[in-house]
């Protein structure tokens, strides 16, 4: 028995009947609560279909994109199909859909308009305190020799500028030292030679002056810290000779330190230099810190798929120390054309922008209901061309002007009615068309791209421990299960898919209404074990997945759920434990030959 075959998944039954319920009440809604026509009657001939001009066109009830000019079985689910009224080739071509106001009421229709106003996109990450890599200082030996003592034997030490880190014994130190006593008694210039060479020996100018002084020879000089902060590396001991360029010390200075955040692609074309990161640090509760983006990595980590942004932050008071985890966010303005505005700078004009719940996202397209002006209400289906999402609302570069009223709540029960009467909709374009064999396995596969990279998104946004990001991510789980179109599985695989998405759904609207990050994390666990039943039954395309497992998830109780990657990034426990747990198995890509 396979893995899922032990996890259970809920029947189908309730879910057909949901549908059909959905689609009788949809139905009665679009036109306007009222009573049909007449009495049913029995389903009529195809004969009697020829001659009456009304009934032209058969569907089915539970798959109303199959439209046949005779009655049959529905290709793909095999039940009898059902005669629909010919609309009017105007309406029809238009994918209009006119309602009356009482029916707009009932179905719960609203709309917005359109508008121009400046808005930014949030962006969020988790990184970590890194030292400033300008401000490392090697304590290198100047002459081979030997280390008679240190000064600072472990790291972590506080040192500051000109303090002795070590005393070094070299016989070419003591004969320099012997040059210059006898250069004392000759001429200036001979002097001046034998100074010089004592300092590019590694002696400061004031140890020089005091063997001057003593006319003493130094039997040890120390080597002195060139700058304040900690050592962070330690590489020599007592007793231990050393050769010229031979690394002791390394020093940090913790002044000013490094934040890099790792974003994810979809986030890099709204990043630049300049752009203000606001953070929080685990370890310290109640603190704010900001600083200033200096550099966005070129190039992404093959394991994480995401990219370092680096900002530099002042740490006077040395609370932030290298290897705390932080949580940052950045804003950017968004420019009209989408893409991020320079720091400060007025957007003019600023972009057009419609509500996030308004646009019905297929997974490759963009679709809007907009109310035609005029006394009725008639909708029209759109297609738009959308920029980045900021926050609440979608940037529209194209198919939409400004004051145009989109519906925002109701759109798909306005394209699921235009399905029921066998009309195109925006939704299914290609209605109209019995769908062709779905034996093409590539192209469905490829429809549930979207759907895992939200769901790797979720994953890890768990694991970075960022609640809104992982909330956020569950939304665009249910946008990209509801732009699948389901024409594209057939037979089991139709059913699977059908029991499947429904599950999908439900997990995403009670994600995006977590509280909590442990609300998000129990209703991750359920979306996984969908996901890994998605994977097994169905596959994926692309790259190869990972089965991860945790045992200590749940109460001890365990918890298994998918990687991009093979390194454990614990969606469960975060940071805390962010390598709890182990790689189970590969889950390869249909058709890699694994």
């Amino acid at each position: 028995m396979s893995f899922m075959d032990r996890i259970s998944v809920r029947s189908g039954i309730g879910l057909l009947a949901a549908v059909i319920a959905f689609a009788f009440v949809a139905g009665y809604l679009m036109r306007g609560g009222g009573p049909p026509a007449g009495p049913a009657g029995p389903v009529p001939s195809e004969e009697t279909a020829a001659q009456d001009s009304t009934v032209t066109i058969w569907t089915c009830s539970m798959h109303p994109q199959i439209r046949l000019p005779h009655p049959g079985k529905c290709p793909i689910c095999f039940m009898d199909l059902i005669p629909v009224r010919q609309e009017s080739a105007r309406e029809e071509g238009e994918r209009r859909l006119e309602m009356s106001e009482a029916a707009v009421k009932l179905a719960g229709i609203e709309t917005t308009a359109a508008q121009r106003r400046a808005v930014s996109v949030r962006i969020r990450a988790v990184g970590e305190v890194e030292y400033d890599e300008t401000r490392l200082a090697d304590i290198a030996s100047w002459v081979p020799g030997r280390i008679e003592k240190l000064y600072v034997d472990f790291t972590g030490a506080p040192v500051k500028r000109g303090e002795p880190l070590a005393e070094i014994y070299s016989p070419q130190l003591v004969s320099a030292q012997e040059e210059l006593l006898q250069a004392m008694s000759g001429d200036t210039a001979t002097l001046g030679s034998v100074r010089e060479k004592l300092r590019l020996l590694g002696m400061t100018g004031r140890q020089i002056a005091s063997v001057e002084r003593s006319g003493q020879v130094r039997r040890t000089v120390a080597t002195s810290s060139p700058v304040s902060g900690v050592v962070v590396e330690i590489g020599i001991r007592e007793g231990e000779y050393v050769q010229t360029g031979t690394r002791m010390m390394r020093i940090a200075d913790l002044s000013r330190v490094w934040i890099v955040l790792r974003a994810y692609q979809s986030d890099l074309p709204m990043l630049a230099r300049g752009q203000r990161v606001r953070f929080t640090a685990t370890a310290l509760p109640g603190s704010e810190f900001s600083g200033t983006v200096e550099f966005v990595d070129p190039v992404l980590d093959p394991k994480t798929m995401t990219a370092g942004v680096r900002a530099a932050v002042k740490n006077e008071g040395g609370t932030l120390r290298p290897g705390m985890y932080v949580s940052g966010e950045i804003l950017a303005a968004v420019a009209a054309d989408g893409t991020v505005a320079p720091e400060g700078a007025a957007v003019e004009p600023a972009p057009l922008v419609i509500p996030a719940t308004a646009p019905l996202l297929t997974g490759t397209r963009a679709v809007v209901y907009v109310r035609v002006p005029g006394d009725r209400p008639v909708f029209e289906g759109r297609e738009v061309l959308l920029g980045p999402r900021a926050g609440d609302d979608y940037v529209v570069l194209g198919g939409l002007a400004e004051g145009e009223q989109v519906v925002t709540d109701g759109a798909f029960k306005i394209d699921s009615e235009l399905q029921i009467r066998a009309r195109p909709s925006m939704m299914s374009p290609g209605a109209g068309e019995a769908a062709a064999s779905s034996d093409d396995g590539e192209a469905s596969l490829d429809a549930l791209d979207p759907l895992y990279d939200a769901y790797f998104d979720l994953q890890m946004a768990l694991a970075g421990d960022d609640l809104e990001a992982a909330k956020a991510a569950f939304g665009r789980v249910g946008s990209a299960a509801g732009g699948v179109d389901m024409r594209l599985f057939e037979g089991p695989r139709h059913e699977t898919w059908m029991t499947i998405s429904k599950a999908i759904a439900d997990s995403a609207v009670d994600g995006t209404a977590a509280v909590d990050i442990a609300a998000a994390r129990d209703v991750f666990y359920h979306l996984s074990r969908t996901m890994i039943s998605l994977e097994e039954k169905i596959g994926h395309a692309g790259d190869d997945f990972w089965l991860t497992f945790c045992p200590m998830a749940r109460a001890n109780a365990g918890a298994y759920w998918i990687q991009r990657v093979d390194t454990v990034y614990n969606s469960f426990y975060g940071k805390a434990m962010l390598r709890c747990g182990s790689i189970e198995k590969k889950l390869p890509a249909a058709g890699s030959g694994d």
